[in-house]
């Protein structure tokens, strides 16, 4: 009951978007978690993964890259190095690497969580389409903009299939697509794939019922 008030303070915080609260409420979270249920219980892997990511949100990805190795530890021992659970730990220790700058790593990390995604859910599924998006964002991070734009069509294609159209998400992927496009000269391309995303966005907005 402790862990869980602390957690879920930690959450409050952080949806508010009070990173330094939720930074102090996640770490005592965790120290909770590890000193009344150990290392090897889902509310340690849970603030393990929640500490790694709100000091990443404060720039503190160094401090950020044990806690998220951990995490992949934790869970490659509690549900197995296939596990989708294990996918999600494997993303956040990407997403620590992506802001620490070390793009080839992060691209290897998240290979390694598509690779469990595909294999469980298959090539249509929304956590497919997110991870083959990060492939290609953090390949463009390395200049590759050719391989990351396969990677980014792929990720537009299965969110065309899973998700309702017109969903951010679409938006998201265009947007990067759009910003590969126009680095490797394809101008025309990328303002057709940015004026989609733009419509998306545009459409929100006017949904939202005070716009």
């Amino acid at each position: 009951m402790e862990w869980r008030m602390l957690h879920e303070q930690a959450d409050g915080h952080l949806q508010r978007g009070n990173l330094e609260q939720a930074e102090l409420f996640t770490r005592e979270a965790l120290r909770e978690a590890e000193r009344s249920l150990g290392e090897s219980h889902r509310a340690t892997e849970l603030s393990l993964l929640r500490t790694a990511y709100v000091l990443r949100l404060r720039g503190k990805a160094d401090e950020a890259l044990p806690l998220a190795e951990r995490a992949v530890k934790n869970s490659s021992r509690m549900h197995g190095a296939a596990d989708p659970y294990t996918a999600v730990a494997l993303q956040n220790l990407a997403e620590v690497q992506s802001a620490r700058k070390n793009y080839s790593a992060a691209e290897a990390v998240h290979r390694k969580a598509l690779a469990i995604f595909q294999k469980v859910h298959g090539e249509k599924h929304l956590n497919t389409a997110i991870t083959l998006h990060n492939i290609g964002a953090m390949l463009y991070a390395q200049d590759k903009s050719k391989e990351a734009e396969q990677f980014l069509r792929r990720a537009l294609s299965v969110k065309e299939q899973v998700l309702k159209p017109g969903h951010l998400s679409l938006a998201h992927t265009l947007d990067q697509l759009a910003v590969v496009l126009a680095a490797q000269g394809r101008d025309i391309e990328a303002a057709k794939q940015k004026r989609r995303a733009d419509t998306i966005r545009l459409k929100i907005q006017a949904a939202k019922p005070n716009a």
